[in-house]
């Protein structure tokens, strides 16, 4: 009966205890780059990263949404009907965003 007793409590105390939780976040430390463009019709430029096409720069508009790159040095270029309208060399440090103003 005592080792009844004593094995009913330690199923009890057993049953009380919780379990540890983990809690894990990533983070997305990888620089950004928007561009402020002046007018409309700039948006439509292809945007080329390192040679690499991101498809039109419009989808890059400061205050919509940013190019999540790796850090480092990077040439940026915009291209309109293959004539290069923009090109600048930028340095992009992890976790810094970065507005390119692109002005004619």
């Amino acid at each position: 009966m005592k080792q009844l007793l004593i094995g009913v409590l330690l199923c009890v105390l057993a049953g009380c205890v919780q379990s540890p939780t983990k809690n894990t976040q990533v983070v997305d430390d990888r620089p950004g780059l928007a561009f402020d463009l002046p007018s409309s019709s700039s948006a439509r430029y292809e945007l080329l990263v390192d040679g690499v096409s991101y498809g039109a720069v419009g989808q890059y508009q400061a205050g919509d949404s940013m190019l999540k790159l790796i850090d480092g040095t990077h040439q940026i270029e915009l291209v309109d009907g293959g004539k290069t309208m923009f090109s600048q060399t930028i340095y992009l440090g992890a976790g810094v965003n970065r507005i390119v103003k692109v002005r004619p």
